[in-house]
């Protein structure tokens, strides 16, 4: 019922935004001109949301039967469609390889970070911004030195090098500061490690360390580095909601501040990093949690661009995760008030489940998983044999995908991989330079529009 309550704020919230959101995208759709300063940009990027997922969100806040959907704060804002694919013969790109062509406008292999397929740095919209003297951030829900937020500000030839791309953030001055003035997300024990601790030394500089988000309260001026949590944050089904609008709305807030001391836009990334993650275990009810988390910080920034119209908003996907399809089994169905009684991600469920005797499985996942199961499903649960010897998600890992059959049965929620596909994402956009975004385009395209603007 919170969940649904939840929703219903949401939906209203997005009403509000669609009834006026024609008078803001018909004022501020003339690209700059010479005379102009450039718009500030948003750019926002819903790590795995292909279309399907976008439609799991609007079908979730919706009643089924009711004969009509309720609105989104993304409907009116779609103008295209990318293609994703890397710099290989795969089609099928990663965070990494997408990330980077979306901050470079060039493509790249799967895992590189800001650099082309000779591992040559390639200058990212967050460089060239900085560089121009405007004032740059990134937010985002996974550590900070993830994929996403590290192809915009360092350059690696691999996303597994967390500590040397935290030792990037670490080090890397602009024009005499900082290479960032918000950077808020996970990815405390990166900075803090047994062999180095940089953040003595960042404080120090001058740069304001924070490890809560209640502590950006507090914080009334850049540069802020925000480690919310040791390595990503909780999924939003698990933890307290719009915790991305939260930090979306501090960034604004500091950068808009920065921004009228030096007389120059800004640019912000904002990721909602694990709609991925949901999608990668296959996890419906997570992943529309994740989907609602990313849609309130849609919201904050819409509602920003209402107050500040010289500022483009561009929300896109570096790929899709997860094959998602809304109906399985062949039943012409999806039960997406079953997804929304589901309390728990499937990760925390199993997490439970193998620290208890099968004993008490029953009284602890029936209110959890909120979904009538039969004798030969509960058998079917109670019968996987955990290894005792495994460690981790590898231990988790047969229940989870018992679980994950059980909830696909019981909504009719289907899933063809545990990775990522080549599926077109969505592509929207809104203010001053969105007409650029129009139409069928490659990822990279998107980044060489937001590169021009930047010039």
């Amino acid at each position: 019922m919170a969940s649904r309550a939840l929703f219903a704020v949401t939906a209203a919230t997005a009403l509000v935004l669609a009834s006026c959101s024609s008078t803001t995208n018909n004022s501020t759709t003339d690209t700059h001109t010479s005379n102009q300063q450039a718009p500030n940009i948003i750019f926002m990027i819903g790590d795995g949301m292909g279309f399907e997922f976008i439609s799991a969100y609007r079908y979730a806040m919706s009643e089924r039967g009711a004969g009509k959907l309720a609105p989104t704060p993304f409907d009116d804002l779609l103008v295209g469609a990318a293609t994703t694919y890397p710099d290989d013969d795969t089609w099928v790109t990663d965070s990494a390889a997408g990330a980077t062509a979306l901050a470079t406008g060039v493509k790249s292999y799967n895992g590189a970070i800001g650099i082309d397929v000779d591992k040559n740095p390639k200058q990212t919209l967050m460089e060239l911004a900085r560089e121009n003297g405007w004032s740059t951030g990134a937010v985002a829900t996974v550590q900070v030195n993830h994929a996403t937020p590290a192809s915009f500000f360092t350059h690696h030839p691999s996303r597994n090098l967390y500590n040397e791309i935290a030792d990037s953030y670490a080090q890397q001055v602009t024009n005499g500061g900082w290479s960032f003035d918000v950077l808020l997300g996970g990815g405390h024990s990166y900075f803090q490690r047994e062999e180095k601790n940089w953040l003595p030394q960042l404080e120090q500089q001058g740069l304001q360390v924070v490890t809560t988000i209640e502590q950006l309260n507090n914080v009334s001026n850049a540069p802020v580095l925000g480690l919310l949590a040791d390595k990503a944050l909780p999924f939003a089904i698990d933890d307290r909601p719009g915790r991305l609008a939260e930090m979306t709305t501090h960034a604004l807030r500091l950068l808009e501040q920065r921004s009228a001391t030096t007389g120059k836009p800004f640019a912000l990334m904002v990721e909602g990093s694990m709609i991925d993650w949901c999608g990668h275990a296959n996890d419906i009810a997570c992943a529309v949690h994740e989907m609602t988390d990313f849609a309130a910080a849609v919201e904050v920034v819409r509602n920003y661009m209402s107050e500040n119209p010289n500022t483009l908003l561009v929300i896109t996907a570096d790929h899709s995760t997860g094959g998602l399809t809304l109906g399985q089994g062949g039943e012409y169905a999806w039960y997406s008030e079953k997804v929304m009684g589901i309390q728990k991600s499937l990760e925390v469920m199993a997490t439970e489940l193998v620290k208890r005797p099968k004993s008490e499985w029953r009284d602890y996942l029936t209110p959890v998983l909120n979904l009538p199961l039969s004798d030969a499903q509960w058998q079917q649960l109670e019968s996987v044999t955990i290894d005792e010897s495994l460690k981790g998600r590898d231990k988790l890992k047969s229940v989870h995908q018992v679980l994950v059959q059980i909830i696909s049965e019981h909504t009719r929620t289907g899933w063809t991989t545990s990775g990522h596909t080549a599926v077109d994402v969505p592509v929207m956009a809104s203010g001053p330079g969105a007409e650029a975004f129009r139409g069928y385009i490659d990822n990279t395209d998107i980044a060489k529009a937001l590169l021009r603007l930047v010039r």
